[in-house]
This record gives C-alpha cells, structure tokens and sequence, in this order.
C-alpha cells in the first residue's frame, strides 16, 4: 500500500502541446455562424490574460464594425491580428508558415491560431492550435486544437473538454490550401 495521495485521472495530452490550459477558455461559436476567427482571438486572448475578458461574439461585432471581418461572412486574415493589436495584444500574422514552426510555437508555448481551408470550395476556417502527436496509436496522430466549431462536450473522452483531433495529412492539405496562414499571439 502507498503512502501517496491519490491521482485523479486525466485525459492524456498529445505529446507535444501548449504549456497553457488554452481548452479551459473554448467557446462555441454556434451553427451557421462565419464567426470562428472572432471566436479564436478571445479564446486565445481570454488563455494569454488568464481571464474571461473577450466574448466570441461581442469580438465578432467589433471587427465587423472595424474592417477586420466582412459582415455576415468571413473574417480577413491580418483583421485577427489587426484586432488583438488595437487590444494592446501583441500578435503577428504569417503567412507559408512551417510545421516546424507551429512545433516550435507549442515548445515556446506561443499561442497559435491556424486559418485553413479550400478557395476553390469557398470555406475556410480557424482554430487554436494546442498540440501534436507524431506517434502512438491511430487515429490519435496528428494535431490538436481548440475548436470554437465545435460545442466542447463533443470532444473525445480520451481528450481535454474543447480539445479536437485532426489527422496530420488533412490538415497539411487544407493548411496549403490557404497558404500556411497562421497568428501567433506574444507575451
């Protein structure tokens, strides 16, 4: 018998992640909304300020009303940056962005929002990336992120609340897609 305090089971993590709980500050974005971008700035600024002090929606208003998002549609990219700077946020837009980027993001714990997607297809979409599992049994390869498409509770019971899995090879494709557009919020 052990003389140690009981651990409470946790959801295991991908191997390389965020040092930040950045699940902890999900938000859904709802159905038939264009808002996800809106949605991963205050979830990634609400995770940097350790805080509840931006709201999906209420952010999607405002970059509507400033030009960062072409209303009822889509959000532009340097308008997520745009924003997160006039909140004194220093945030930096990437565009043809490695994957060795994104890895090293994780290791610096610099939050990350990712843009992808297809023109071709008309659709596009943004999340915040928390992790990558290069190894270990399938289908839990691949990249992590903190998904405001997506209500939190539908999550894998293997993954954090808020924390959704994508494959690394359909991800890669749709990330190309879009010309590695990334965000990266600095402390």
């Amino acid at each position: 018998m052990s003389n140690d305090p009981p651990t409470e089971s946790k959801p295991p993590k991908p191997l390389y992640r965020a040092v930040t709980d950045l699940y902890l500050w999900h938000q859904y974005q709802g159905q038939d909304t264009n808002d996800c971008a809106a949605y991963c700035v205050a979830i990634a600024a609400n995770a940097l300020l350790g805080r509840a002090q931006f709201d999906g929606a209420q952010v999607a208003r405002e970059m509507e009303g400033r030009l960062h998002k072409i209303p009822g549609w889509a959000t532009l990219p340097w308008g997520i940056s745009a924003y997160l700077q006039s909140r004194q946020i220093p945030a930096r837009l990437r565009w043809l962005t490695s994957i060795e980027t994104l890895l090293l993001n994780l290791k610096e714990n610099r939050t990350t929002i990712v843009v992808l997607g297809d023109l071709l297809q008309r659709w596009g979409h943004a999340k915040v990336l928390y992790g990558y599992e290069p190894s270990g049994p399938a289908p839990e390869r691949g990249f992590y992120f903190v998904d405001p498409g997506y209500p939190r509770e539908w999550a894998r019971p293997s993954h954090p609340l808020g924390v959704f899995w994508q494959d690394q090879t359909q991800f890669k494709q749709q990330w190309n897609n879009l010309l590695r557009i990334c965000v990266e919020l600095r402390t």
